[in-house]
C-alpha cells in the first residue's frame, strides 16, 4: 500500500550564527562545513521523509526554509516566510545563553503569522561539551512555558538532526490530520470518498 502524502513547510529561526544553515545542510545533504555560511535572506530546500502516524505510514514532502537571522528581516518579511508553513525548528546555540531568550521573539512571529503550527527547539551545537552555557533546566523551562519539546543536536556529529526533522515532519503530519477530521464537508463533497 502507497503512503499517504502531504507536503509540509518548514522554517528554522532563532538568530545568526546558531547553526540553522549547518543543521539542514546535514539533513539534506548529510554534509558539515566548519566555515560559518551567512544567509543572504531566505533558501529554500527539499527532501522526503516517511514517517509514521496514526498507524499509517506518511510520505512527508519538506520544504524546509533557511531564513536569515536577524529580527528586522525576518519582522519585516514575516508573511512571506511564515504564510502556510507547517512547522517550525527554533535552533538556540548551547554556547550562548542569549540565543535561547531570543527564541521567544521568533516563535511570537511565527505563530503571529502561521498560528499555532508544530514547533521544536533545537539546542544546537551539543558537539561542543565543554563550551555549553545553558542549563538543561533553563531549557526545560523556556519549553515549558511554550510548550514545546527540544532536542539537543549537532550539525558536525549529526547528532539529533534525522530525528529533528522527522518528529516535526510527525507532527505536523498529525496536526494536518486533525484539521481535516475537524473541518467541515463541503455539500458537494458528500457523495466523494473521504479519506
Amino acid at each position: 500500500m502507497a503512503p499517504d502524502r502531504a507536503k509540509l513547510k518548514v522554517c528554522l529561526v532563532g538568530n545568526e550564527g546558531v547553526g540553522k544553515t549547518s543543521l539542514i545542510r546535514r539533513f539534506v545533504l548529510s554534509a558539515f562545513d566548519e566555515r560559518y555560511l551567512r544567509t543572504a535572506g531566505v533558501v529554500v530546500h527539499k527532501r522526503v521523509v516517511f514517517v509514521p502516524a496514526d498507524g499509517a505510514m506518511h510520505e512527508a514532502v519538506l520544504t524546509v526554509w533557511d531564513v536569515i537571522g536577524r529580527d528586522e528581516f525576518a519582522g519585516r518579511y514575516r508573511e512571506a516566510y511564515f504564510t502556510n508553513s507547517s512547522g517550525v525548528l527554533a535552533v538556540c546555540d548551547l554556547t550562548r545563553p542569549e540565543t535561547l531568550d531570543a527564541l521567544a521573539r521568533w516563535l511570537d512571529i511565527v505563530r503571529d503569522v502561521a498560528g499555532d503550527i508544530p514547533a521544536v527547539v533545537l539546542a544546537n551545537k551539543r558537539d561542543m561539551a565543554d563550551h555549553v552555557q545553558i542549563e538543561e533546566d533553563d531549557l526545560y523551562a523556556f519549553c515549558e512555558l511554550y510548550r514545546v519539546p527540544f532536542l539537543e543536536t549537532s550539525a558536525k556529529t549529526g547528532e539529533n538532526v534525522e530525528l529533528a526533522f522527522a518528529k516535526l515532519a510527525e507532527m505536523g503530519i498529525r496536526d494536518a490530520l486533525a484539521r481535516r477530521m475537524h473541518a467541515p464537508v463541503p455539500p458537494e463533497a458528500d457523495s466523494i470518498h473521504a479519506a
